[in-house]
């Protein structure tokens, strides 16, 4: 729902998650940008008289998620068909109703980007457009005759390493930021999450007249689940392996272009890689060095050992409930493969922004200066959740001053009750007085 709105609202009874207060309850919106966040008290008395007041009634206020989807082509990288069933990419492309404020949308063909980015914006959310390439660079590339200050290059296991290697160059020299899309071993652990979901509804709705077709083809679509079981975990690693192999070829390609162009200008560029599944020790220090981000699905990547060598990285997810990425990361099977919450959060949020060239600041948090781009959801609790094995158990304490996000441990995620880009309403309902 668009609607034109006033230029100061003030919302309180709630629990806001910014950076600027832990405890905030309340914020202020003036205009496109937040300009204050705290107590209830306090943001009734700064409220200008026409200030239009907002009960938040208990519900959670974060930074809108940035979704992140592949158009056409591209598809075939993930190892996987679309979410929904459908052939028409553009038919799924994620909405602000599912509490999403901007979307990464990558595509080879600049028609189908250009529709993509049109359906984007008519939704009320940010688009963040990236062409890939399908062929290396033969020449100079013309940044005007880009959609953004990216360009990417789909890298697969025929790709001359070479070929890796000039695209970097390439991009370098001309100010752009390169973003290479490697092919994915593993479907999408929040979308076949939500996939089983739904078939195991389906299957007990049927009742015990289900026969045996019906039920192989139920333990088969359950099987897809990434890493929910040994076989799974067992039949992923050839092509986990030959990931690591193609990885490692990228990283040369990387080390090569940065001894060409120089250090300094080569990690000025801020280059992605998207699609990055298993990493050793030694591939993360190499990222680390190159000072690559990485773009990853919640539950592929070593996110404890990226973090661990100080690698940026940012989650990538289309799932009609973003949230799913977030506990996907929170309960990865091993433990290598999980994060916190709270990173798992802000790898799709202001890390998603960060990772952007040319991205705004304060761009993905709520705080004084910063869009107002935020989604209000209705959770049944709020907590700080530290992942099993991944970190001190003092984050939890009141004490450390953490914000708290919805507890991804209830019976249900957290539904999008409303969602605003740059202080305009774009789904859902205004709180009321």
């Amino acid at each position: 729902m668009n609607s034109a709105q006033p230029g100061q609202r003030v919302w309180v009874n709630g629990s806001v998650y910014s950076p600027a207060d832990p405890f905030a309850t309340a914020l202020l919106v003036d205009g496109p940008t937040v300009a204050w966040v705290g107590s209830d008290d306090a943001a009734r008395g700064i409220a200008g008289s026409n200030a239009v007041l907002g009960d938040l009634r208990a519900a959670v206020v974060t930074p809108a998620f940035v979704a992140h989807h592949l158009l056409g082509d591209l598809a075939s990288l993930r190892g996987q068909s679309s979410v929904s069933g459908s052939d028409d990419d553009a038919a799924r492309l994620p909405r602000a109703r599912d509490g999403y404020g901007a979307v990464e949308v990558l595509g080879t063909d600049p028609g189908e980007l250009a529709e993509a980015v049109r359906r984007i914006r008519e939704d009320g959310m940010h688009a963040l457009p990236v062409l890939v390439r399908e062929e290396a660079l033969t020449g100079d590339v013309d940044p005007a005759s880009l959609p953004s200050p990216a360009l990417g290059l789909a890298v697969r296991e025929d790709t001359p390493e070479d070929a890796v290697r000039r695209h970097l160059v390439a991009c370098t020299r001309a100010g752009l930021q390169a973003v290479l899309v490697l092919p994915s071993p593993l479907p999408d652990a929040a979308s076949t999450a939500e996939a089983a979901a739904d078939g195991a509804s389906a299957s007990a709705s049927a009742g015990a007249d289900t026969d045996a077709g019906d039920a192989a083809a139920t333990a088969t679509a359950t099987a897809s689940v990434p890493a929910s079981t040994a076989a799974d975990a067992q039949a992923a690693t050839p092509a986990a392996s030959t990931g690591a192999v193609l990885l490692d070829r990228v990283l040369s390609a990387a080390e090569a272009a940065r001894a060409e162009v120089g250090e300094r200008p080569f990690r000025a560029r801020g280059h992605r890689i998207v699609g990055v599944a298993d990493l050793d020790d030694a591939q993360c220090e190499r990222l680390a060095s190159l000072a690559c981000t990485v773009s990853c699905r919640a539950g592929q990547a070593p996110l404890r050992d990226l973090a661990r060598a100080g690698v940026p990285v940012t989650l990538t997810t289309d799932a009609e409930n973003p949230w799913t990425a977030v506990k996907a990361a929170l309960d990865a099977p091993q433990e290598r493969l999980r994060t916190s919450a709270r990173a798992a959060f802000l790898a799709l949020t202001r890390g998603a922004w960060r990772a952007q060239a040319g991205g705004a600041p304060l761009a993905g948090q709520l705080a004084p200066g910063a869009e107002a781009t935020l989604a209000v959801w209705d959770a049944e609790s709020v907590m700080v959740q530290q992942a099993q094995g991944t970190g001190a158990s003092w984050s939890t304490d009141p004490r450390a001053r953490t914000p708290v996000l919805p507890s991804l441990d209830d019976s249900r995620l957290p539904l999008c009750e409303a969602t605003m880009v740059a202080g305009t309403l774009v789904s859902g309902e205004e709180p009321r007085p």
